[in-house]
């Protein structure tokens, strides 16, 4: 999409060089909140601070609502959360909008995969939580903290952690009981959790390094060198790697290999809303003055270069709209004479040599239509439910047995990935994604829904 607005466009990746679809009207954009595959739309917020919505079946752009929003979130693209000016919580859905106040303003909405939501907001010197599963406006749970600092805040797996001064604060998204709080001697910087949510990376101000905190012993277990302190932090999709942003800013970011929490090397860019990122295929797309390059994240060779892609805003998303059409689909019927067909008791014998002279056609033949030889029909689309993808055998193991849904565990699934191995933790598949989410959702645990490789 274009920075300055203008006209919006998809290409099938790593084909960048011809756009499948477009569609005129796109929005400045400030931020990308999600995708939703299943409308094929991407909620996002405009440079004025409004959500909207991409749509790419019906090619047009449209408000998903004009009022004035803070703290406007998203965690599947569909269901778009904000808080209003007078503090209550509003939520738009292609279906229709719904709105909760609680007790005191609201400063941020953590939605949740299971459908409910968890609302922070302060009230003098405390950050009271909120327990809720919209449209049932009753309050399941609620908790007080500490008042929170604006630094940091993330959700890891199944919990929430805040930052709190010099120190991380959490609670469990379920029923909103604390956890066990982590305590770092300098103020906290920035805060990514793997995609997991095993460990988190923290980046504390004026501290040359990371810390790395283990959520099942919850301390501090690691430590990464950097060569200066950090500002911000961006997570690979996959969990294999992290973008450093300097304090001191510049045009450059450091790649951290989460295998062996060191710094592989650095990569030039800017560091915008939407780049440096993770794309597909292992690479990090960056600014090269005014051009994007693609460089691979293993070696930090730049292996493409897009031509005046820095005008433009970024975002990678997985959708299969755009699949072709089976050729199967299209296979003509074809029609054979019914006199040419044996008996379907016949026995084959040898026949006489025919001359080559062709046989006038038989006029009270009556066709029959004969199927075309069978191809092999697509295999249905089949849809996994994941909770975690760890590099550690054993922690995935860990995972695992601490899960059961409707009685039945997940398993672990060993994925290569260039020279690595990722260990997913998966339930599935399942006929349908419905099928997939409901059983996502009664694991009550953090999870993604994606479609199984053919």
């Amino acid at each position: 999409m274009p920075a300055a607005g203008g006209t919006a466009r998809a290409y099938v990746y790593p084909r960048l060089d011809s756009a499948v679809w477009a569609a005129a009207g796109a929005p400045p954009v400030a931020r990308v909140l999600g995708f939703d595959p299943d409308d094929g739309a991407a909620a996002l917020l405009d440079d004025k601070g409004q959500p909207r919505r991409l749509d790419l079946r019906a090619s047009e752009v449209r408000f998903a609502s004009k009022a004035r929003l803070s703290a406007v979130t998203s965690i599947n693209g569909s269901d778009i959360y904000g808080v209003t000016e007078k503090g209550a919580v509003a939520r738009m859905t292609p279906s229709g909008d719904w709105s909760f106040e609680p007790p005191s303003p609201a400063r941020w909405v953590f939605p949740q995969p299971n459908g409910s939501v968890v609302i922070a907001g302060d009230q003098g010197s405390h950050t009271h939580l909120w327990l809720i599963r919209p449209t049932d406006e009753e309050i399941i749970e609620s908790a007080t903290l500490p008042l929170v600092s604006r630094a940091a805040r993330t959700q890891v797996g199944d919990r929430i952690y805040f930052a709190v001064d010099t120190g991380l604060i959490g609670v469990k998204t379920r029923d909103l009981s604390p956890v066990r709080s982590i305590r770092f001697r300098e103020p906290i910087q920035a805060v990514v959790p793997t995609p997991s949510g095993d460990r988190l990376y923290v980046a504390l101000k004026g501290v040359n390094g990371l810390s790395v905190v283990d959520r099942y012993t919850e301390s501090v277990t690691e430590k990464v060198d950097l060569p200066s302190a950090a500002s911000d932090l961006r997570m690979d999709p996959l969990g294999q790697n992290i973008l450093v942003r300097p304090a001191g800013g510049g045009d450059s970011a450091w790649v951290v290999a989460v295998g062996t929490d060191r710094v592989k090397g650095v990569i030039r860019g800017e560091w915008r809303n939407d780049l440096p990122a993770f794309a597909p295929g292992g690479h990090i797309a960056a600014t090269r003055g005014g051009d994007v390059a693609l460089v691979d994240a293993q070696t930090l060779a730049v292996t493409q270069t897009i031509a005046g892609g820095a005008k433009d805003y970024w975002y990678f998303f997985v959708w299969n709209g755009f699949r072709p059409r089976s050729a199967g689909l299209d296979r003509p019927v074809t029609f054979e004479s019914a006199a040419s067909a044996p008996p379907a008791d016949s026995t084959a014998v040898p026949q006489p040599a025919r001359d080559s002279t062709p046989s006038p056609p038989l006029r009270d033949a009556t066709p029959t239509m004969v199927e075309p030889p069978a191809a092999v029909a697509p295999r249905p689309a089949r849809y996994i439910v994941s909770f975690a993808a760890v590099l550690n055998e054993q922690k995935a193991n860990e995972i695992a047995a601490g899960i059961t849904v409707t009685g039945v565990k997940p398993r672990v699934a060993a994925v290569p990935s260039g020279t690595t191995t990722i260990y997913r933790v998966v339930l599935g598949p399942y006929v349908t994604r419905d099928e997939a989410e409901r059983m996502g959702r009664e694991s009550r645990r953090q999870y993604w829904v994606y479609e199984e490789s053919k």
